[in-house]
């Protein structure tokens, strides 16, 4: 009898621990982000290339512009894809779409790099890159969370083939 009811507690104990573990799994650290504006999402990027490229007033003001018509740029983009959304793009659409992306990332390059002094604008490249890499690390070990798992699944294939061309909005 002894034998029965400490089996019965062990299982017991153990099908609770494995509910605790779930339940932690599902909540995330990081607090949800709010949708945000165009606006306040320009304000958000202007503030934080001020802080980091110590940026004076004239070039704040410049810069402003830019990211404001790179952000109504990509509101536009984004109400377009939701409208398609029953629409799968073929691999000729999409590459259309990154190259349109990709020029329109250029020529906003220039316009920075022409109000930017070369130490500034290098400095910018250089967090985009890191930027970047972080966000390709981030994808990879977001693929791989349920390889892990021995299901076969691979995530979705999320970031397998992108080549990292998403951050070029």
């Amino acid at each position: 009898m002894k034998k029965l009811i400490i089996a019965a507690l062990l299982v017991i104990s153990a099908s609770s621990f494995a509910q605790e573990q779930t339940k932690s799994e599902d909540k995330s650290n990081k607090p949800k982000r709010e949708k945000q504006t165009p606006e306040q999402r320009g304000q958000a990027q202007l503030d934080k290339l001020t802080k980091e490229l110590s940026l004076n007033p004239q070039q704040q003001e410049q810069i402003k512009l830019i990211l404001a018509e790179q952000n109504a740029k990509m509101e536009a983009f984004r109400a377009e894809r939701m409208g398609n959304n029953s629409k799968e793009l073929s691999a000729s659409e999409r590459d259309a779409l990154r190259a349109k992306r990709q020029e329109d990332r250029k020529a906003a390059d220039a316009k920075l790099q022409a109000i930017l002094t070369p130490e500034q604008f290098k400095k910018m490249k250089d967090i985009e890159k890191a930027n970047m890499e972080r966000m390709r690390e981030a994808r990879g070990n977001w693929g791989n969370r349920d390889r892990d798992n021995g299901n076969g699944d691979n995530g979705g294939g999320f970031g397998d083939n992108n080549g990292g061309n998403r951050e070029e909005n």
